[in-house]
């Protein structure tokens, strides 16, 4: 792979190698190039950060040389404007495929945030697909800043540095168009603005270090706080891994270790819309960790089961590691009611007999929850308390991710 990444040794080359050599993989004397994917919509911008210029590959040698370019599509065609003058717009061919770049450390402005390496450009499924090119170690700096505070101790940012390698690498070359997303849907990745010397440290100080479960990089999924309690990843996907199971945790001082939810009636209907409503819900399944695994839904049109994680979704909760109550605005309508349909306490609404009587319009659903996440994998807020009290980042992942070595990346792939 001599030439599978971006080096500094001129524009041709770089242009050659990356088209000619994809998927882009690490091997044991190169650092391979994240192919990030950070947006796909209609309109984009992007500018150089100071006096130094953009160069952009893809459109006539006179014009790739700017401060900024716009690129809008629309009705089947792409245009661009360069240098902010709106009134004149050019033409993009149909297979347009743009590479913009620069020499500033600075980075290239996209969206209100500043990206390193290169910028691509291309359509697909009628949108502007925008890849970040860069070298993994410089995307790790921005990872660990995008998802851990930079305040929290050196080890569990070490311990965020090496996951967030291992489950960079894990993707590498998975997909043809892009590696890795942005988003919660991948980990996070906020550009330049989210390095700091203190995350930068972290990545600088664990380079190269991966986690394996018998010589295979291990999927090092994390998560905010989980409660109490990691889960077990056949609990929440489809296949439990022997590395992802579920351990104590010391969140208990995370911001969002325990937290509650008020939904309206109003809102209920909307979500509910199907059930006409909802009447109440019954938590039918828990797992050893006390997440909901599977509830019933009734409402006065009907009923029906879903999953824990898809009432999370409909709720919107941090995590589906919740309790469920129902509140009436009225103290007498709430006595009455209690009365009428024999609910003993706050938790008969879960366990209530179907079917269910219709209870007041006027009321809202309480949710009591624990945690943020998944609740597999690494904690970040455990890896921090872990951190506190001395423990290395060593100490962390291998309580988090049971029976894990960790080695160096290039010498085993």
């Amino acid at each position: 792979m001599s030439a599978s990444f971006i080096t500094k040794s001129g524009w041709t080359i770089v242009f050659v190698a990356i088209f000619l050599i994809t998927p882009l993989k690490a091997t044991a004397a190169k650092e391979p190039v994240m192919r990030v994917l950070i947006g796909n919509k209609t309109k984009a911008r992007f500018r150089a950060d100071g006096l130094k210029s953009i160069f952009v590959k893809g459109i006539p040698a006179r014009q790739r040389s700017i401060k900024s370019i716009d690129i809008v599509y629309s009705n089947g065609n792409a245009k661009y404007s360069i240098n902010n003058n709106l009134n004149s717009w050019l033409e993009l061919p149909k297979n347009f495929n743009l590479i913009i770049k620069n020499n500033d450390k600075r980075g290239i402005w996209h969206a209100n945030r500043r990206y390193a390496g290169e910028l691509r450009v291309s359509l697909n499924e009628q949108k502007l697909q925008i890849i970040n090119y860069l070298k993994l170690e410089k995307y790790l700096k921005s990872v660990v800043g995008s998802e851990m505070p930079k305040e929290f101790p050196l080890a569990a940012l070490q311990a965020q540095a090496i996951a967030a390698r291992t489950y960079a690498l894990k993707l590498l070359g998975k997909h043809e168009l892009f590696d890795i997303h942005s988003t919660q849907a991948s980990q996070v990745y906020l550009g330049l603005e989210a390095e700091t010397e203190t995350t930068n440290r972290a990545v600088k100080s664990t380079n190269s270090l991966a986690i394996f479960h018998g010589n295979k990089l291990i999927e090092a999924v994390f998560h905010s706080s989980s409660g109490g309690r990691t889960e077990n990843s056949g609990q929440v996907w489809k296949y439990q891994l022997p590395y992802l199971r579920s351990v104590v945790d010391y969140d208990q001082n995370s911001t969002k270790y325990r937290w509650s939810k008020k939904i309206k009636s109003s809102e209920l209907d909307k979500i509910f819309y199907d059930l006409g409503g909802l009447n109440s819900i019954q938590i039918i399944k828990k797992s050893n960790s006390d997440r909901v695994l599977t509830a019933r839904v009734h409402g006065p049109s009907g009923n029906k089961t879903i999953s824990g994680k898809s009432l999370r979704k409909k709720l919107k909760l941090l995590s589906n590691k919740f309790e469920v109550d129902f509140k009436f605005n009225q103290i007498k309508q709430d006595e009455q009611l209690k009365k009428k349909n024999n609910y003993n306490n706050k938790n008969n609404f879960n366990l209530a007999p179907y079917p269910l009587p219709i209870i007041a319009n006027d009321y809202f659903l309480f949710v009591k929850g624990y945690g943020a996440g998944h609740g597999v994998g690494m904690s970040q807020w455990g890896a921090k308390a872990m951190a506190e009290k001395g423990a290395s980042f060593r100490k962390i992942l291998k309580h988090y991710y049971t029976g894990v070595q960790i080695k160096n990346i290039y010498n085993n792939i």
